[in-house]
């Protein structure tokens, strides 16, 4: 079961997407990316846990509109562990790392495996579970992801979509579940527009710095010239990201 929160904004389209997944006895239940810090919208994923046994809390990565919710974990998940890539958010586990597999009831079936997803932040993960990827941010529902310098790495990210592919044309998942945004069930078509659209912008970017572009403002102002200003950090952070992957970020820029 999918609960969105009530945090709509440019970053997080509708509101971040937190999943609650059952057992198949129905008598526990794990939760994917808690979000942000509100009263409602922790009240609606609680009930739907409802008198189940709360087994596991999995992060898909650091961002607050997906952890914030831990800072009150003590209060309404006392001595769940809590399964995420940094040692700050891990709770009475060991950080999780890729091919890891996160039990959450008695059967075969109640497995998440951690697929490690790197490039929109460094610590991100996606999960598979019963034909589905759980994606966190590494793929959205609607537009395309962010990745920003420092915290993300456009070379990682290019090498994350192109495991999901693998793993999609091996059929690991059919459908994905994204953070943000609506289910995804053309899996195939949405990946490949992503790695295109990353080679896309690539292009772009070396074409403004054959036009004399140096700075990341520079490049900006032409790449991404139609962006709504209040967006517009943003955006020279994913060119600092471009210009890094190209090995032409300013040494003043970095």
């Amino acid at each position: 079961m999918m609960i969105r929160a009530n945090n709509p904004s440019p970053m997080t389209l509708t509101g971040t997407n937190t999943y609650v997944l059952t057992s198949q006895d129905d008598a526990s239940a794990v939760i994917i990316d808690p979000g942000p810090e509100m009263a409602e919208h922790r009240r609606n994923f609680l009930a739907e846990v409802g008198d189940r046994d709360l087994a596991a809390i999995v992060l898909t990565h650091q961002h607050a509109d997906h952890s914030e919710m831990l800072g009150s974990v003590e209060d309404w998940a006392p001595e769940v562990p809590v399964y995420a890539v940094l040692d700050r958010f891990s709770r009475y586990v060991d950080p999780v790392a890729d091919g890891d597999r996160i039990t959450f009831g008695n059967s075969p079936a109640d497995v998440l495996e951690v697929i490690a997803t790197p490039g929109h932040t460094m610590d991100s993960i996606s999960l598979i579970h019963a034909g589905a990827l759980y994606s966190g941010d590494t793929i959205l529902g609607e537009g395309t992801t962010i990745v920003t310098h420092p915290e993300g790495s456009l070379g990682d990210y290019l090498d994350s979509l192109d495991r999901l592919r693998g793993l999609l044309d091996d059929g690991s998942f059919s459908i994905i579940e994204p953070a943000h945004g609506p289910r995804i069930d053309n899996p195939a078509e949405v990946i490949d527009y992503y790695r295109r659209h990353r080679r896309e912008r690539i292009d772009q970017v070396r074409a403004a710095l054959d036009e004399g572009a140096r700075t990341a403002s520079e490049v900006c102002d032409i790449v991404y010239h139609d962006v709504d200003p209040s967006v517009r950090g943003a955006a020279e952070q994913i060119v600092k990201a471009q210009l890094n992957y190209l090995g032409a970020l300013p040494a003043n820029e970095e």
